[in-house]
């Protein structure tokens, strides 16, 4: 894989990272948008619980009222009878909202461990991706360098047996004479350059 090649895969995954990382935080506003709104609700519902409390006490002066002109005791059993109604209301939309808070973190914390887990997926990836990518190169740099010591070799037929020319002052391994280390042209011109 050339260098292009890579530089373009390097520059895509950064671009999904982003990607993913914008998604991760439209997904935490809508979290706070939603619990902003279930906060609303709760706190609408509230003012509608003050004002039906305050229309239910007008309804029960006049119930007074009304009981005491004729039935005391009616007035009393229905006054006792909504109270009761509207504690039975008050736990109820307790209990609800209790239900929807918790609801709200379990959604939370779900989306979270979801964005965490692909985020780890995409960078184990990625990161795989890179290792191989670097790989390969090395090998891609390993085969240049034999086709460039190529270069320095001349193969040709001597009495019909296969036989190499080597270029003159091709420096020779110290551990074994009978190779040729062979250096890539800048490094014997600069070896050469170097001799008087």
């Amino acid at each position: 894989m050339e260098r292009a090649d890579l530089e373009d895969f390097v520059a895509s995954a950064a671009l999904l990272a982003a990607h993913l990382t914008r998604q991760c935080e439209e997904s935490i506003a809508g979290q706070r948008e939603a619990a902003d709104e279930l906060r609303r609700s709760a706190d609408a519902l509230g003012i509608r619980m003050i004002d039906g409390t305050a229309e239910l006490q007008r309804h029960a002066r006049e119930a007074i009222r009304a009981a005491l002109a004729s039935e005391t005791a009616v007035a009393v059993h229905s006054l006792r009878d909504t109270a009761a109604t509207l504690h039975a209301m008050a736990g109820r939309l307790h209990e609800e909202h209790t239900r929807n808070a918790l609801r709200m973190r379990v959604l939370g914390w779900k989306t979270m461990l979801w964005m965490l887990l692909a985020t780890a997926a995409l960078v184990t990836g990625s990161s795989y991706a890179a290792w191989h990518n670097v790989r390969r190169v090395q090998q891609v740099q390993v085969q240049a360098e034999v086709l460039e010591a190529l270069q320095h070799v001349a193969i040709t037929s001597c009495d019909g047996r296969p036989c190499l020319k080597l270029e003159d002052g091709t420096p020779r391994w110290p551990k074994n004479d009978e190779y040729v280390l062979v250096q890539p042209s800048a490094a014997i011109a600069r070896q050469q350059g170097r001799s008087p």
